[in-house]
């Protein structure tokens, strides 16, 4: 009987370390996705259309952008070719100019939102698929035609893939000038990839680690995400009030260190459960706000309660910027970088 409890035991932690190193590869690929859509912030539609990234190359952002949908679809149907048994259509590996050539002709009378939309939706039915591949097949060694297709080498490669864009477009970035608001479906790309970040990146913990390890100074995981629903509430309020045209009526905030402390402290009773449900209902509430908000809106000018001015745009990008920059120190926490040897961007 002690023997097969030791082998039920041995059986689950070997599942649970399997689950673990698939929401770290799942975490890489989130970071790679938003330091990508991060590159194309506060640039005005012209020059995300019109305007050539490559040199000796018509490629606009919005054609890298099909392309990369393109990609994320492919990926998707070839690894559940395999997982059925099934020979994948292996066309674009005979000629990867000429596949990208075709996905970018293919789209090329589509909208800048319509691109958009398209690599949202492309990559969300591919992470949601890859959630319900069980683990022991995900970790399957696989090889086709002298090709490694083991699952997490394929996710290493799509992120590698956004790595790589991400880099030429922060170069190519260098050369335009950055507007106050740029178009709101890529505001909108940002700010459910940013979150996505941050979610890949709380799931990097255990459960009874979420009250009690320090991930962020003295915080614990349920610190920062009390901190984070704090701050989007802030963002609501603006929001509304913005979206109806006027300034946010909000008492200005003149040290954010001590408005930290106290609303952390105001939290530290709260049970995880409060915490996580207040960071998703001020989130919804954003979205839903944001979904009304006009381009033209977008782009007026307020005063925000930390004394500066800025657009409505910016106000919301504050909060693309904050999911980015505590899921990366929850990915550093969680020592990502060793664990996938993947190169920080972000």
């Amino acid at each position: 009987m002690s023997q097969v409890f030791s082998a039920h035991q041995s059986t689950s932690r070997d599942a649970a370390d399997l689950a673990l190193r698939r929401r770290r590869l799942l975490a890489e690929l989130a970071a790679q996705r938003g330091e990508l859509l991060w590159q194309i912030l506060d640039l005005d539609a012209d020059t995300l259309t019109q305007s050539p990234v490559f040199e000796g190359s018509a490629w606009t952002v919005h054609n890298l952008l099909a392309h990369v949908a393109a990609w994320d679809r492919w990926q998707h149907q070839a690894m559940a070719a395999l997982l059925e048994g099934r020979q994948p259509d292996f066309s674009a590996a005979a000629d990867w100019d000429q596949f990208n050539a075709a996905a970018v002709e293919a789209r090329r009378d589509h909208t800048l939102a319509e691109v958009i939309n398209e690599m949202r939706e492309a990559r969300s039915a591919w992470m949601a698929w890859i959630r319900e591949v069980p683990l022991e097949p995900f970790f399957e060694p696989r090889e086709v035609k002298g090709w490694d297709w083991a699952f997490p080498g394929c996710l290493r490669v799509q992120w590698e893939h956004d790595a790589e864009h991400a880099a030429e477009l922060a170069e190519w970035r260098r050369g335009r000038t950055l507007q106050d608001a740029g178009p709101k479906a890529v505001l909108e790309a940002a700010l459910f990839a940013a979150r996505d970040e941050l979610m890949t990146a709380t799931h990097l913990f255990a459960l009874d680690e979420r009250s009690s390890r320090p991930v962020c100074g003295q915080w614990t995981l349920k610190d920062v995400v009390g901190h984070q629903a704090d701050w989007e509430q802030v963002g609501v309020i603006g929001l509304r009030h913005m979206s109806a045209g006027r300034p946010p009526d909000i008492d200005r905030i003149p040290d954010v260190e001590s408005w930290n402390t106290e609303h952390a402290a105001a939290r530290r009773d709260q049970t995880w459960q409060t915490c996580w449900a207040d960071m998703h209902a001020t989130r919804e509430a954003l979205l839903k706000i944001l979904e009304t908000t006009s381009q033209g809106t977008l782009e007026s000018t307020y005063t925000f309660p930390w004394g500066q001015e800025g657009t409505a745009y910016q106000w919301v990008r504050v909060f693309v910027e904050h999911d980015r920059e505590h899921a990366a120190g929850l990915r550093d926490a969680a020592d990502l970088q060793k664990v996938t040897g993947a190169h920080r961007t972000a």
